[in-house]
């Protein structure tokens, strides 16, 4: 470990343009204890290439002056710089205080009680470049020393970053991006975190995630943002035109982003089925209940149902103008199944269903195409729950348990998982095809699902196709529906399938999923700490296969 530090110092020192890293830290009131610990972690840093910038109340500016003795870093224009605030300004007024002293340089944020790696300093000035941000994992130092309450977050995800400050810190930015930063209408350090992260990230070329625990924060539990702290991503919307309402998420200090369908929009739903017509009919029923005004058509396709119930519910179905029921016989192929109904669609968005789904609350259909419509997004998944009101799906990871696996299976209802990602929007590598969206253009353009994956994978494999070609997978928990987990088919699992789909994504599989830090195991659906054997278990399940 102590070489890899020196090493990653003698990178950063040996950058023709490594001018120093400059720590802007505002100290609000009485400077905490603990701000001995985070001074002294920066003397303890294995570069040198650093500056501080302290911005402290003029009446406590002897007592950090102190304190900065006390810590035994020297107080010099090269080192340490302190400014002065008036008593009455706010922990946002400093910062941009301290943001404009180090304007032209690369700047990280720091706080009080904030103690660093030996090699923060130099990891992050290494990874840096003038149009770029970095951040990395933390965790919490409780009071008898021990590393507790780790956060090992994911690659960049700003549909996470709208509904929650996961980035959270240690956070650096480019020169090019600090130049005129402020921090505006923030009363505590997380909001300040969360409202600047939102403004570089959305002007840097490159967010970058190093996924290593780079921040411990010393003297007491991370803080939540505070109740009108949604002012920042309101902020957020309007520089980038973004037309959505904010709402308080289910988790402390998230947040819902609801966005509305164009009225002129067009739906078409898909939904394959063989017999089980209770299903069926639930299936529309509920939909017909909850789908709100949206322009929509039913295409079922029939794959061989023999039963009269299921014969008598699709005379009845037939016969609405909204509705078209296609005979398809083949042996069952998903894919297949889905490609020809969704050549006769004349939706502007296509909505894959499995005939197992029951609609439960108004307005989702509009927040599902909202989504689709995006530019940038080529795919979206609902969150899924069972009947009992347990998690069945919140977004799929890649190399989960083999192939691709559903994150926090089983969860109950009121719980956020792990950073809150069972409950807010984000970034994923892909959604399940039993509620998937997509823009009629994007899947003329993927050319459909893959026929070749019959039965399984064959919507994980859309998705990462669709970010290959520089499209994003969105996971919504706004559009929440109930999943009778394919009763009339049983559980997936087509050996041949998996085999092509692993010799088709090996790399990404091995690459690891970038929405699931790569400390976190792929062995099951918990986020629990990776072990130490994850590589050579893969390896074994993989020649499982044959």
């Amino acid at each position: 470990m102590q070489r890899r530090e020196q090493e990653r110092s003698r990178s950063f020192e040996a950058r023709a343009d490594a001018d120093p890293l400059h720590l802007v830290m505002a100290v609000t009131g009485e400077p905490p204890v603990e701000t001995v610990q985070t001074l002294q972690g920066l003397q303890g840093q294995t570069t040198g290439r650093w500056m501080l910038t302290a911005v402290v109340h003029d009446s406590w500016h002897n007592d950090f002056t102190a304190l900065l003795a006390v810590s035994g870093i020297q107080r010099s224009g090269q080192r340490v710089r302190v400014l002065t605030a008036g008593d009455g300004s706010g922990p946002a007024e400093m910062t941009t205080l301290g943001l404009a002293a180090a304007s032209g340089f690369d700047v990280a944020l720091i706080f009080p009680g904030d103690l660093w790696a030996p090699d923060t300093v130099a990891q992050l000035g290494h990874a840096l470049a003038p149009d770029r941000v970095v951040y990395a994992d933390e965790d919490r130092l409780d009071a008898g020393g021990s590393h507790v309450a780790p956060r090992l977050k994911p690659a960049y995800s700003p549909d996470f970053l709208l509904a929650s400050p996961y980035v959270g810190r240690p956070l650096a930015m480019g020169s090019a991006l600090v130049s005129g930063l402020q921090a505006r209408g923030s009363s505590t350090a997380e909001e300040i975190e969360h409202d600047l992260a939102l403004q570089v990230c959305e002007g840097a070329t490159r967010v970058i995630h190093l996924p290593e625990v780079l921040c411990h924060r010393v003297g007491g539990a991370i803080e939540s943002p505070a109740s009108d702290s949604d002012l920042h991503v309101v902020a957020a919307l309007a520089r980038r035109g973004d037309a959505a309402t904010v709402r308080p998420g289910p988790a402390v200090g998230t947040f819902r982003l609801l966005r509305d369908a164009p009225s002129t929009c067009t739906v078409s739903i898909i939904i394959p089925f063989r017999d089980e017509p209770r299903f069926l009919r639930t299936c529309v029923d509920s939909i017909d209940a909850t789908k709100g005004a949206q322009p929509t058509e039913y295409v079922l396709v029939d794959n061989g149902s023999v039963l009269p119930e299921t014969a008598t519910l699709l005379d009845q179905l037939g016969g609405r103008p909204d509705v078209r029921v296609l005979s398809d016989r083949r042996p069952f192929n998903w894919a297949e199944l889905n490609n020809v109904a969704a050549d006769t669609a004349s939706g502007d968005v296509l909505v894959f269903l499995n005939n197992d789904i029951e609609a439960t609350s108004v307005g989702w259909l509009a927040v599902l195409c909202a989504q689709a419509l995006r530019a940038d997004v080529g795919a979206v998944g609902a969150r899924l729950l069972y009947p009992d009101r347990r998690l069945q799906h919140c977004g799929v990871v890649i190399g989960l348990g083999g192939a691709a696996g559903h994150l926090f299976v089983g969860l109950e209802e009121a719980k956020s998982g792990y950073l809150g990602m069972a409950v807010v929007a984000r970034e994923c590598a892909a959604v399940t095809g039993a509620c998937l969206a997509t823009r009629r253009d994007v899947f003329a353009s993927l050319e459909g699902f893959d026929a070749s994956l019959g039965v399984d994978l064959n919507d994980v494999d859309y998705c990462l196709r669709a970010q290959r070609d520089g499209l994003r997978v969105i996971f919504d928990p706004t559009v929440e529906l109930i999943h009778h987990e394919s009763p009339s088919r049983g559980t997936a699992g087509d050996t041949r399938d998996i085999v092509h789909f692993i010799d088709r994504w090996s790399d990404s599989i091995l690459s690891g999923d970038p929405y699931l830090n790569p400390h976190l195991t792929r062995v099951d659906s918990s986020c629990a700490l990776r072990g130490p054997d994850e590589k050579e278990w893969w390896q074994r399940w993989r020649s499982s296969l044959g």
